[in-house]
Formats: structure tokens, C-alpha cells, sequence
């Protein structure tokens, strides 16, 4: 799968709907070990690294979070600039209006893509007539952050906007396009994504299995459920992130086993799994991977802790609502 299209698989934002039952975590997590992390990785020589770290930070409600971005945003890597764009409009970091507005003049489209969709996000529509031009660019890249955004925005008057770009000749845009469509409402588009869960193709059915884990769809959560008991790792933690997302905790024992796992890659997504599973055994095992030798795995810890943290203030906040 191409760099890029790995990149915005990771910038899918979290799934808020509440579905099944779960024991709840206890109401404080501690938050000091992994802010100690993305406080170092943030500072980190590369900028993959560094991209990680604001993602991982969405969840922080606290002003290290907006340090971190802010930086971020004035970055010297485009992937770090365009993710910290994005967390930023996701966050609705009203502080970082002024940065954000600079960044409408960066060099790169997809930085420019970004900086739009936050602008966006904090009630300025005024940039919108940028995005037309993105969705007929030549290069595919701007093409498909172009319709990306689109389908993080929420308007549903962008299905038309898209669906002319379903037959696009590069298959990785349209495949983002689908998924644009599918976070809109666009029935048939939902369809395609099962469609292509079942394609057989590899990076295809995790791309599927990915975007339904952002979808609220009864269609999305099936995709899920089945995704438990698919022969691939990497399957299976995406399905168990989304389930654990809607309230579920039916992936934990597959999140706890690859957390143990020899391959970085799959102690990662074991981490942002358990961090969107509310079981009681999600905290000991992300502390743990804190302490994994690869940076990128420590960072996933990080984000995992934040989101459980997250997770359980909104418990708490519900406990005491009359």
C-alpha cells in the first residue's frame, strides 16, 4: 500500500457511537508516563515520528496538547505540517486559527487540503472554493486528500462532488473516494466497501475494514465482527479497534495477544486497539508497551493511554449528570 494512503488510514478520526455493553474503566487513568513520551518523540530527528506524536495527542485535553501541534504546524516535513492541520481542525483548536490560516499559503496542496478542512471545522467555510481545482488536479495525491476532507467535513451536499471522482483512473483515489462517501451517507458506497472487504485483495479489504471502523452503519459493524476471525493480524486489531470504539470489549484478548507479538508493526495497532477497548486490562498492557524498544510502538502506547483517559473522563462525566 502506498505511504501516503498508509498515512491517511492513520488519520481516520476515532468512531463516537455507543453500542454493546462493557465493564467501565476505573474513572482516573494517569496520563504522566505518556505525556513523558510525546513530549520526547515530538522532538524526535524523524519526521514520521513526529507525525505519530501529534496524532497520538488528539485526545489530550490538555495545553501540551496544543504545544505539540502548534509546533507541529510550523514543521519543516509536509506530513507533519498536513497532520497537525488535521488534528487541529479535528480538535477545533481555536488558539491555532492564525497558524492555520498561514498554512493556507503553504507550498504543498495537501498541506493547503488540511489547512482548509480546520479552517473549516472552526466556522470559517470562506476557502472552501479551493477544494473544486484539488479534485481535478493531475496528481492523485491532491486528488485524494481533496475528497477526503470532504468526507470529513460532514456535508452531505459533497456526494455529488464525489461521485464524480468514483471512476477515477487511479484505483488508491477512488478507493478514498469511496470511503468519503460512505462517511456521508451514500448508501451505495457503504455497499462498495463491503465489497471490497470481500474483494481479496489484501490492502484492500484492510482499507475497507479501516473506514468501516469510522462508519456509525449496522453494515460497518457486521464488516467488524466478521473482521475478529479473519486470518490476518492486522485484520483483526482494526476490527477490535472499531468494536472496542462502539463500547465493545470482544477484541481484547486478540489486542492483548499481539501486544506480545515479534513484528513492531502489529505491537503498534495492539496499542491503538486496547487504547479504544474499555477493559481493565488495557492499562497494565499499554504501560507496558511504553517501555517497548521501538519508538513508534511507544508512541501508539502513548496514544492509547490518552484515549483511555479520554474514554474514562466521559464515563465519569456521565456518572454525574442528574
Amino acid at each position: 500500500m502506498p505511504a501516503w494512503l498508509t498515512m491517511l488510514l492513520l488519520l481516520c478520526g476515532l468512531a463516537g457511537c455507543s453500542q454493546g455493553t462493557s465493564r467501565p474503566l476505573p474513572p482516573k487513568v494517569s496520563l504522566a508516563a505518556a505525556e513523558a513520551v510525546v513530549q520526547q518523540t515530538a522532538q524526535d530527528h524523524r519526521s514520521a515520528v513526529r507525525a505519530d506524536t501529534v496524532q497520538a495527542v488528539e485526545k489530550l485535553h490538555r495545553p501540551l496538547a496544543e504545544q505539540i501541534v502548534a509546533a507541529a504546524l510550523q514543521d519543516v516535513s509536509r506530513p507533519v505540517r498536513f497532520a497537525a492541520a488535521m488534528v487541529a481542525g479535528r480538535r477545533r483548536m481555536k488558539s491555532l486559527e492564525p497558524q492555520l490560516k498561514t498554512l493556507l499559503h503553504d507550498p504543498d496542496p495537501s498541506v493547503r487540503i488540511a489547512a482548509l478542512y480546520a479552517m473549516a471545522r472552526l466556522g470559517d467555510l470562506s476557502h472552501m472554493n479551493m477544494l473544486p481545482p484539488m479534485l481535478a488536479s493531475s496528481n492523485p495525491v491532491i486528488r485524494a486528500n481533496a475528497a477526503m476532507v470532504l468526507g470529513r467535513l460532514g456535508d452531505a451536499s459533497a456526494i455529488a462532488m464525489l461521485r464524480a471522482l468514483s471512476d477515477d483512473p487511479n484505483h488508491s483515489v477512488r478507493l478514498v473516494v469511496t470511503s468519503a462517501l460512505a462517511r456521508l451517507g451514500y448508501k451505495r458506497a457503504v455497499k462498495s466497501l463491503i465489497a471490497l472487504d470481500l474483494s481479496g485483495d489484501t490492502a484492500d479489504h484492510l482499507f475497507a475494514l479501516s473506514t468501516c471502523r469510522t462508519l456509525d452503519n449496522p453494515l460497518a459493524v457486521n464488516v467488524l465482527l466478521a473482521g475478529l476471525h479473519d486470518p490476518m493480524a492486522e485484520a483483526q486489531l482494526i476490527a477490535a479497534r472499531g468494536l472496542g470504539q462502539r463500547g465493545s470489549v470482544a477484541g481484547i484478548k486478540i489486542a492483548l495477544t499481539e501486544a506480545a507479538s515479534a513484528d513492531p508493526g502489529l505491537r503498534a495497532l495492539a496499542a491503538l486497539a486496547l487504547g479504544s477497548i474499555p477493559s481493565p486490562a488495557s492499562e497494565p498492557a499499554l504501560r507496558n508497551l511504553l517501555q517497548d524498544k521501538n519508538i513508534r510502538v511507544r508512541v501508539a502506547a502513548a496514544a492509547g493511554l490518552i484515549n483511555l483517559h479520554d474514554y474514562a473522563d466521559r464515563v465519569a462525566s456521565l456518572e454525574k449528570a442528574p
